[in-house]
């Protein structure tokens, strides 16, 4: 019998007091009891891995091991620090050193927690057990050219874990997980394995993320465009229809306005009421007081309540509209209210409630826009290094003014919205 099959219990081999572990729900000892030298998980957030992966740490150092946990980057792998650093120190003799991130104890084996930001980095060190968090977003050249060779001449094992990041070579991994090979094994868990998450936790993020973010970060599929926000783009496109329409009589917009100077682009869109796309325009290097111009022309001409990027230079662009008393309101972008603002785009063409102008541009930035994971594991939305997503945020300031805005509405209540409401009834 290990150390660990007793759930809640762990002992030191020389001292043998004990320390106490956290539960440990269904799946997780299922993971902890297999015999697998590589074990695969691929869960969704919240579910446990972090908790099981560091509980396998402490074992391995237990009996004598040396064992790492090799995170993504610096930040990540402070929580695994956290959770070693928590169950070891109630070992009396234990050693820490907190620059190193490294424990060791009277067993004279040892946990440290590395960092993957420098692959180069982690090699070099003979190891018995290694724990690989958040493995989709490490390089794979990290464990086929250091960490896969450390394992070797101790003949030591390993367990993957991550949510997944579509179909790349952690994904690959798992697959290898599902073949008739016993020193390789694979788990898919769901969030809704954990017994301890609120299910009313689960519901909520299924009603309030894009399908696809919701079926990779808490269903835990690996899905062919893992990465892309925008889903049935395509299908929301008229075809044909690159031309702007112009206003109706008795109609509402609303333009979303994303500015720029000189490299990125300025872009207004108009929606009406019913979230149909009916202006598209972009330009770039022409003087603050043009683009002005512009905005006051297209506002006036549809009578549209104009929401705009207001963050940083946009805050001075927002004052001058305001003097030329237009029906304007600011958007400014936190970490939060960028999420909020891209979810719901992403929403209301995905469920066919958007219909889009057919811009070429345009279409090619929804395409590449991409999702990804931070350091802190929040869900961050952009588009891919060298590329603009000036139309993306300008359609998604016009879609969100058509779902969110409303004059005489406190907009306190709504994410990244200025307290400011100028002008006539939109």
């Amino acid at each position: 019998m290990t150390a660990l099959q007793t759930p809640t219990r762990l002992q030191n081999q020389r001292r043998s007091p004990e320390i106490i572990l956290p539960r440990l729900h269904a799946g997780q000892r299922e993971v902890r009891d297999n015999p697998a030298r590589f074990r695969v998980l691929g869960c969704g957030r919240r579910w446990g891995k972090t908790r099981l992966g560091t509980a396998l740490c402490i074992e391995s150092a237990l009996r004598g091991g040396r064992a790492w946990w090799v995170a993504p980057s610096y930040k990540v792998a402070a929580v695994g620090w956290r959770g070693i650093k928590n169950l070891g120190t109630q070992i009396p003799g234990t050693v820490v050193r907190e620059g190193e991130r490294l424990l060791t104890f009277p067993t004279r084996g040892s946990v440290q927690v590395r960092s993957a930001d420098e692959p180069d980095s982690l090699r070099g060190e003979g190891l018995d057990y290694l724990v690989m968090d958040e493995c989709a977003f490490i390089a794979e050249a990290a464990w086929t050219e250091a960490l896969r060779p450390a394992l070797a001449d101790r003949k030591g094992g390993a367990m993957f874990i991550s949510t997944p990041a579509g179909m790349n070579w952690f994904w690959r991994l798992w697959l290898r997980g599902q073949e008739e090979d016993p020193t390789w094994q694979s788990w898919q868990f769901p969030t809704s394995s954990n017994p301890f998450i609120d299910p009313a936790e689960i519901e909520d993020a299924r009603k309030n993320l894009p399908e696809r973010v919701y079926e990779q970060e808490f269903l835990a599929r690996f899905l062919e465009d893992g990465g892309a926000v925008f889903m049935n783009v395509r299908q929301a496109i008229d075809k044909g229809r690159a031309a702007n329409d112009p206003p109706v009589e008795g109609a509402t917009y609303y333009l979303g306005v994303d500015l720029a100077r000189v490299e990125d682009f300025t872009v207004l869109t108009v929606m009406d009421k019913q979230k149909r796309q009916v202006y598209f325009e972009r330009f770039n290097q022409i003087s603050w007081e043009r683009q002005i111009a512009r905005i006051v022309d297209v506002a006036t001409r549809y009578r549209a309540t104009v929401l705009l990027d207001s963050t940083g230079v946009g805050d001075p662009i927002y004052e001058a509209l305001r003097q030329r008393r237009l029906a304007v309101q600011g958007f400014t972008f936190t970490n939060q209210s960028k999420q909020d603002l891209i979810d719901s785009l992403a929403m209301g063409i995905e469920g066919g409630q958007v219909r889009l102008m057919d811009i070429p541009v345009q279409t090619n930035e929804l395409l590449a826009y991409q999702y990804e994971l931070t350091p802190s594991r929040n869900v961050r939305m952009a588009a891919p290094a060298g590329l603009h997503d000036d139309a993306v945020t300008a359609l998604a300031l016009a879609h969100w003014a058509v779902s969110h805005v409303r004059w005489g509405q406190d907009p306190s209540a709504l994410p990244g919205l200025r307290a400011k409401l100028l002008g006539g009834q939109g």
